[in-house]
C-alpha cells in the first residue's frame, strides 16, 4: 500500500505516494534513488533528502545543460549566439543560501537560454542550450 507524504522543495509543496516495493529488505545497490521518510508533525528532524530521478531529464534535448538541483538562478553569464568552450561558467544558482557555478560540460554556441536571473527552478530543469 503506498504512503502519502507532503514535501516541499524551494516553496512549493508536493503531495507524493511512495510505494515500497522490497519490505523488510534493503534496497538493491543499483537502485536509482532513496526515499527518507518525512518527519512527523512537531518533531525537529531534518527535512527529507529529495533524489532527482533520471526520469527529470527526460525532455532534455542534445545539448542541453541541466540544472544538478532545485533553487534560484543568481546570474546569466551568457548570451545567445555566443561561443563557449567546455569548463566555461554559464551562470550561477542558489539553493539554501549556497552558490554553485553551472560550466558547459561541451565546447559549442549558446542556441537557447531558457532562464534568467531570479527565476526559481527544479532540479533536472533545461537552463541553458549549446549546439
Amino acid at each position: 500500500m503506498p504512503r502519502q507524504f507532503k514535501v516541499t522543495v524551494n516553496g512549493r509543496e508536493y503531495d507524493v505516494s511512495v510505494l515500497e516495493l522490497n519490505a523488510g529488505q534493503s534496497a538493491p545497490s543499483a537502485a536509482p534513488a532513496a526515499v527518507a521518510a518525512a518527519p512527523q508533525a512537531g518533531g525537529n528532524a531534518p527535512a527529507p533528502a529529495v533524489a532527482t530521478l533520471p526520469s527529470a531529464a527526460a525532455g532534455a534535448g542534445d545539448g542541453d545543460i541541466l540544472a544538478g538541483m532545485g533553487g534560484t538562478v543568481v546570474e546569466v553569464l551568457v548570451k545567445v549566439g555566443q561561443s563557449v568552450a567546455a569548463g566555461d561558467r554559464l551562470m550561477v544558482l542558489e539553493a539554501m543560501k549556497m552558490k554553485t557555478p553551472v560550466m558547459a560540460t561541451r565546447a559549442g554556441q549558446v542556441t537557447r537560454v531558457l532562464v534568467a536571473a531570479g527565476d526559481p527552478i527544479e532540479g533536472g530543469q533545461p537552463l541553458l542550450t549549446i549546439a
